[in-house]
């Protein structure tokens, strides 16, 4: 929901999806783009009859009253394991989003991979509130891994602010919790303001951009909650690395152990990384040599959707990640860069070549530039740099004014 329009068109028509469930936060979203998505056939608006919206949407159905039509029979299985079992579309810097085709294969594997302890050591006893979003690679496994454990899933709504996060960790007993960095600096920030504690939660995961030391310290110094960092992509299913350290890490005082709790991780069982330089040769593990990220393993996609972007895998079978990292003797990754020109915010990626190649065709601007700033609570945002044709005076509001409605 988060994308422009024209991509979701993109989307729903590369895809070739036939139904789409909707919840009701978005029908005016599918409203205005339907016309444009020949492919779909049914609409499912996921409410019951009493608040069932009067909408333009062609061949809109109820969802609860769908349920109470369906017979109790149904038949699971009987197809091949390879058959496809979900697709997610991943932003890259330019161009159109490419699919990740999930098979039920893939997809049971990675749920397995999920339920090692030092992954998400889901139990029944857990109580797990994914705030990660679903379209983010099945909210990091956790849609699968949590059900797959016998934990209670709880699940948050439109409001993503940090009174709206803690009354859920509250009323729901949450033990555990994965977000990006945003959600959590201001689940805090609501914390402090109010004098606040946690009563049931335990650990929290964090991913989707680098985790700020400041952060792991005001959960561990101030309510003795356990931060684990994790790096993953939508080509990863999406788990590639966490931040468990060993026992002869953890024996070390906490001050020190900061040192690997800032790095992404080591990979759990079931996933391999290595680094390579341009030339395809293999870098050495030392925690000081930078080379490109590569990660292979049952879970991790082997081409995108339709063939897009050609060959993905090396000669070796690893996918590059497109970003640059090293990788300790502990065995733990740390990203430095990227090799693709994106911002990330807020978990979001950010196309700055995207925002740069529209702001240059302002009449005014000659060249334009953008970069990714620091921000306390985004973690990155995007600053556009311009230089102006001769002769033009600089009105910074009317360049800004020419992005509004061309970007997401």
């Amino acid at each position: 929901p988060r994308l422009f329009p024209e991509q979701l068109i993109y989307i729903i028509n590369h895809a070739g999806d036939r139904i789409i469930f909707v919840d009701l936060t978005f029908v005016p979203l599918l409203e205005a783009i339907l016309p444009h998505c020949p492919t779909v056939e049914r609409v499912v608006v996921m409410t019951d009859q009493l608040t069932m919206p009067a909408t333009k949407l062609p061949r809109a159905e109820c969802y609860e009253q769908l349920l109470v039509e369906a017979g109790e029979d149904v038949t699971w299985g009987g197809f091949d394991e390879k058959t496809a079992c979900g697709l997610c579309y991943t932003s890259g810097t330019t161009g159109n989003p490419k699919g990740v085709l999930y098979s039920h294969r893939s997809n049971f594997i990675h749920t397995l991979l999920t339920l090692q302890t030092a992954v998400l050591g889901a139990t029944p006893k857990e109580v797990i509130l994914p705030v990660v979003p679903m379209f983010h690679a099945n909210a990091w496994g956790i849609a699968f891994g949590g059900p797959a454990a016998g934990s209670k899933l709880v699940m948050p709504g439109a409001r993503m602010d940090g009174e709206a996060i803690y009354e859920l960790l509250e009323t729901e007993g949450v033990t555990f919790s994965a977000a990006v960095p945003t959600v959590w600096q201001g689940l805090l920030a609501h914390v402090r303001e109010k004098g606040l504690q946690f009563s049931t939660l335990k650990r929290v995961l964090i991913g989707g951009s680098a985790v700020p030391e400041s952060l792991i310290r005001a959960f561990h110094d101030g309510y003795g909650i356990e931060v684990v960092q994790g790096w993953g992509m939508t080509e990863t299913s999406p788990i590639g690395t966490l931040s468990n350290l060993p026992p002869e890490l953890l024996e070390l005082p906490y001050d020190e152990q900061m040192k690997w709790r800032i790095k992404q991780g080591v990979p759990p069982l079931g996933v391999e990384l290595t680094l390579k330089n341009y030339a395809g040769q293999e870098m050495p593990h030392d925690g000081q040599t930078y080379g490109r990220l590569m990660v292979r393993g049952p879970t991790i996609a082997g081409a995108y959707f339709k063939g897009e972007g050609g060959e993905i895998l090396d000669n070796d079978g690893f996918f590059d990640t497109g970003d640059v990292a090293t990788i300790d003797t502990h065995g733990f990754m740390q990203i430095t860069d990227r090799a693709k020109d994106v911002i990330k915010s807020g978990g979001e990626w950010i196309s700055s070549i995207e925002i740069e190649n529209i702001a240059v065709g302002h009449p005014k601007v000659e060249l334009a530039a953008v970069i990714g700033a620091a921000h306390p609570k985004w973690d990155e945002r995007p600053v556009l740099i311009i230089k102006l044709k001769p002769g033009e005076t600089l009105d910074k509001q009317e360049h800004l004014g020419f992005l509004q409605g061309k970007i997401a």
